[in-house]
Parts: structure tokens; sequence; C-alpha cells
């Protein structure tokens, strides 16, 4: 195994953690209504109830991990000539090392998705209990940071593959 697969399939399953970590501890803290925005006047203009909030987490979670994990299984029975990816003939020759790139990426996404769910929802529930006096001034950083791991995972691991893989000596 790959460091670049271990570290792929280590980061899904501790972000699979920390998502269901999110989702209970959201659960368990968060009073009956949630309030998710704040109009000008700082008085709550979204507001939903804890289970819709709990539902939604969960649907996003379950989406998310289902649905790439099992595209991941389809990588290798799609053919080449249908990918999006330049050097389709260089590619070819490697279809191994391509499929497992491809997979690799899908969990990058699926962990990037986790890690995002899991911040927000920490966000929520820190801006609607009683115990902690965060302002959501507090969490800008979480906007800027959400946008850089997307931005990792969307466009600049999908630059690899604009390289042609190097053939096996």
């Amino acid at each position: 195994m790959k460091i670049s697969t271990f570290t792929a399939l280590v980061a899904r399953w501790l972000t699979m953690v920390l998502a269901i970590g999110a989702i209970v501890w959201t659960y368990s803290v968060n009073a009956p209504e949630v309030t998710l925005s704040y109009d000008g006047n700082g008085n709550p203009s979204v507001v939903v109830t804890k289970s819709q909030l709990f539902y939604l987490a969960a649907a996003i979670f379950l989406i998310s991990n289902v649905l790439l994990a099992h595209m991941k299984k389809q990588i290798p029975g799609i053919p080449i000539a249908v990918m999006p990816i330049p050097h389709k003939k260089l590619w070819a020759e490697s279809r191994p090392e391509l499929d497992e790139f491809l997979g690799n990426w899908l969990f990058a996404v699926i962990s990037a998705v986790n890690f995002i769910l899991s911040l927000g929802l920490f966000i929520v529930a820190s801006d609607n209990s009683l115990q902690f006096k965060l302002n959501l001034g507090d969490f800008n950083w979480v906007y800027y940071a959400s946008y850089v791991i997307l931005f990792a995972v969307l466009v600049l691991i999908p630059l690899k593959l604009l390289r042609p893989p190097v053939p096996a000596s």
C-alpha cells in the first residue's frame, strides 16, 4: 500500500469519526430550536429544530460517504476514453496507478466534506449553547479554511492528472 493510499484511508476514517461525534454532540447540547442565521439587527432569521438539523447533517454525511465510496468502487470499470483526463493513452498504460489516484482523490473529497460538516456543526452548537459565550465573528476563519480545503481537494489534487504518468522501468 502506498503512503498516499494509507493517508487517504486514515483521513477518511478520522473525519468520519469526527463527523459522527459532531452530529451526536450537536444534537445533545442544542436547545429544541437552533438558530442558523441572524439578520442585520442580530435577530434570528433562520431557525430549525434540532431534529431537522440532525437529519440534515446525517443526510449530508451519509450521501457523501456512501455515494462517493460507491463511486470509488466503480472507477476500474470506467473506460479511460470517457474520462475527462489529458494524456489518455499514457494513463491507459498505467491504469492501476490512475485507479488508485482517482480513488484516493474521492476519499480526499469525502474527508473534506466530513471535516467541513464537523466544523459547521461545532460552530452551530457553540453559537446556540448557553455554556459558551462565543461570538460568530470568532469563527470567521472557518469560512476561509473551508475554501482552502475545497480548493486543494477539487483543484490542486486533480492537477496531477495534467502530468503524464511516469512509465514503470
